[in-house]
């Protein structure tokens, strides 16, 4: 961890017994600094974390422990008053986090509790697809989800729903089904109240001014035609004023016609669909008056229309089933199950055929009233939210098996449980570990486990910004970098990590692969032209590097460019990147009272970022994470600002690329960089696995889990890192085949791992 790199000076050299090194060196130094307001005992100490005076006293309280080391890692506390160096602040931050994480199986197998959560936006658009066919463009709607727990959208924290959202969900639906269901043409005619007949008993006598009024539903969007009928007026011309929805009047003329008769006048209207008012008014003489009629103007469906109408309803478009009725409850006897993915009671059905049966009350037609009760199934809890049966015990106890089929299809394909995930879950086999391995295999095969791959990746990574809150002022790099060349950049990792999935490869690729995936644009943002073949075109193509300059996710346009300021490189952010994204040692925030390094060097113009940054480091609350940060920035200091390579400073000055870790470890460029990297890749397994795993966990990580990553990347060594056996193992791991009350682990006797590790990255 990045705290364990720093030189103590208050704390003198850590011991190799943990044990000795909490009495000697840690409980001292939070004594006092902390003790003023959390000694044991006193009365208005809430927080009695001193209580604990061996480092086996952590174990008890992993969950307060954990909330110490973070409050310290961030400066929450102690105040800003104390005499705590920061050196000191984040040494002992994560001496406690490694001490969790070490002696994590200690306390037994951990499952957890996943929260529900609802559908995000990908989920939900996918789910559509897969249950109705439609492809509705949710980001037109929905607004954009949070992530929360190891970064992902997937989340459950943060997938509430506020009361807007419900607003969308309820146009989603009524949009989908537009788009699914055929209901025939309106042909409607309004006619007068019974009591209101004129004395001739043709129509309403209206009398000069007097109104009559209608309100009716309309089913679609579309063109209507009105034909408004009266009796002909035999001696003199009569004109009568329409209104629609309270707009303004049109006037229908009606010529004396001495034969006398019915005749109408026709009105063109554009309604939306819903409720709509038609009001007529005669402002000079009385007249006969018949009805209003109303036709829609319809063209024939489209035939991928009339496939979706069968594939729900069973029959073709128009057609009138014997028992409607019936016909609606077998239907949704039938929806209800794949919709909530899992099997439904009768009560279940009768709720939204009494949806069903108010629609038919009123007289609405037969696929519209079916359209309401699907209405309602898609914006109930049951669709909306993946709801996993809970228990508040704190015993472990497997997940039932659609729980298990639905978790498995949102981790890889974003999307509801397919028919063999059913049909496995119905013949309760879903807890084998043999069909679970079988299942992760032919659901990576499957294309839409590209859901998976590329979410997992442009969030883990961050460059699924490159091109949309990350962008350059157009006008001044648009002879290389346009949108589709920031499209392509952030293709580039994803397609990365979908081969080396794919092809069941090493994770390790994706910090030394020597090949990527490049289009013809790509190759000019590159300058690679003449340096690569067989590259023609916006079709990706993989090829490997004509030097070994760039190698995985680190040389790749997309993180450079995402890791620099306007115009310029940033070593900080390249090596907060590095050391956060990679290698999961999160870089604490500055201190609240010192600038932005950004506002700082506004007058520092003329040197370079080495000199600036030298200068930063001249603050003492700096110098503790920049130290660190900033000689792995310094490694990449040949790409510049878009990612593209230079071998000058922008002064013209030649690019010091040199670094030298606080162990003494140098390097000079990306490819010694690189070489560092690798000496470390059992950090770097051991954060993409937990990112992984709180991925398809939809929660962030707690103690508890440490062990299971451990597990999962021991496995993964023993595999040469193979991909999918992360995958694998991450589905049958202890968290994703099981729940648990919401509640911390059992404490146990804390026990060390006897196996050494390597030294992490810059420590000695």
């Amino acid at each position: 961890m990045l705290l364990l790199l720093v030189p103590l000076a208050a704390l003198g050299a850590p011991t190799s017994d943990p044990a000795r090194e909490f009495t000697e060196a840690i409980r001292p130094v939070l004594v006092a600094n902390c003790g003023a307001c959390h000694t044991p005992g006193k009365a208005n100490n809430r927080v009695d974390f001193l209580k604990a005076e061996t480092a086996k006293d952590i174990e008890a309280r992993r969950g307060l422990w954990r909330s110490v080391a973070a409050q310290l890692r961030n400066r929450t506390m102690p105040p800003v008053a104390s005499k705590l160096t920061e050196a000191d602040r984040l040494h002992i931050a994560t001496w406690v986090e490694d001490r969790l994480r070490q002696t994590a199986c200690a306390a037994g197998d951990y499952a957890g509790a996943v929260s529900t959560r609802r559908l995000n936006r990908r989920e939900y658009h996918n789910t559509v697809r897969d249950l109705l066919g439609v492809d509705l463009a949710v980001a037109d709607i929905f607004p954009a989800d949070g992530s929360g727990g190891e970064g992902f959208d997937t989340n459950g924290e943060t997938l509430y729903i506020p009361p807007m959202l419900m607003e969308r969900y309820l146009q989603a639906a009524q949009q989908i089904l537009d788009r699914v269901i055929i209901t025939p043409p309106l042909h409607k005619s309004l006619a007068p109240a019974a009591g209101k007949v004129g004395a001739t008993g043709k129509g309403r006598l209206i009398s000069p001014g007097e109104e009559l009024s209608w309100t009716t539903p309309v089913f679609a969007d579309g063109d209507y035609v009105l034909r408004v009928w009266i009796e002909r007026p035999r001696d003199r011309e009569v004109q009568l004023s329409v209104k629609l929805d309270g707009g303004a009047a049109e006037t229908l003329t009606y010529p004396r016609d001495p034969a006398g008769g019915p005749t109408a006048r026709n009105l063109n209207a554009r309604f939306a669909r819903g409720a709509h008012s038609i009001t007529v008014t005669d402002g000079k003489f009385p007249i006969d008056f018949y009805s209003v009629a109303i036709e829609q103007k319809q063209d024939d469906p489209p035939p991928d229309k009339r496939a979706l109408h069968y594939r729900l309803f069973g029959m073709e478009p128009g057609e009138a089933p014997l028992n409607p009725r019936e016909a609606a409850r077998r239907l949704l006897a039938r929806f209800l199950p794949t919709a909530y993915r899992r099997p439904v009671q009768p009560k279940d059905v009768d709720r939204f055929l009494a949806l069903y049966d108010r629609a038919a009350e009123r007289g609405d037609p037969f696929e519209e009233a079916v359209k309401l009760a699907l209405k309602g199934v898609l914006v109930s809890p049951q669709f909306l939210f993946r709801i996993e049966e809970r228990t508040t015990a704190p015993q472990i106890r497997p997940l039932g098996q659609y729980d298990m089929a639905s978790r498995l299809s949102y981790f890889l394909w974003s999307t509801m449980p397919d028919a063999e995930l059913i049909r496995l879950a119905e013949q309760g086999r879903l807890q084998d570990p043999k069909v679970l391995a079988a299942q992760v295999d032919r659901m990576l095969d499957d294309p839409r486990s590209r859901a998976f791959v590329s979410t997992f990746t442009g969030q883990w990574l961050g460059t699924w910004e490159v091109g949309g809150r990350l962008v350059p002022a157009m006008s001044e790099v648009q002879q290389f970098y346009t949108p589709e060349v920031a499209a392509d950049l952030r293709e580039e990792p994803i397609l990365l990590f979908h081969h080396i999935l794919s092809a069941n490869r090493s994770l390790i690729e994706l910090i030394n692969a020597n090949y990527t995936f490049l289009t013809e644009r790509l190759v000019k943002f590159y300058e690679l032209e003449g340096k690569v073949k067989g590259v023609d075109g916006s079709a990706f193509v993989r090829v490997e590097w004509p030097d070994d300059r760039r190698a995985g996710v680190v040389g790749m346009g997309s993180v450079l460019a995402m890791t620099s300021h306007y115009r310029e490189p940033s070593p900080v952010l390249r090596g907060a990147w590095i050391l956060d994204t990679l290698l999961g040692t999160p870089v604490p925030p500055p201190p609240p009272d010192v600038p932005p390094l950004e506002t700082a060097a506004k007058n520092e113009k003329g040197l370079t970022m080495r000199e600036k940054l030298e200068r930063h480091r001249a603050d003492a609350s700096c110098a503790t994470c920049h130290k660190l940060m900033d000689p792995i920035g310094f490694g990449l200091e040949n790409f510049d600002w878009m990612g593209r390579w230079r071998d000058k400073e922008a002064n013209g000055k030649p690019v010091d690329a040199a670094g030298v870790l606080p162990s003494g470890e140098k390097f000079n460029g990306p490819v010694e960089l690189r070489r560092v990297l690798l000496s470390h890749k059992d950090d770097f397994v051991r954060n993409l696995t937990g990112k992984v795993l709180g991925y398809a966990l939809g929660r962030g990580l707690q103690d508890g889990d440490q062990c299971t990553v451990q597990r999962i990347a021991s496995a993964l060594e023993k595999d040469d890192y193979r991909a999918r056996t992360l995958i694998r193992e991450v589905v049958l791991s202890v968290p994703f085949r099981n729940t648990q009350g919401g509640i911390e682990p059992a404490s146990a006797p804390a026990v060390i791992s006897k196996r050494k590790r390597a030294p992490l990255l810059g420590e000695k």
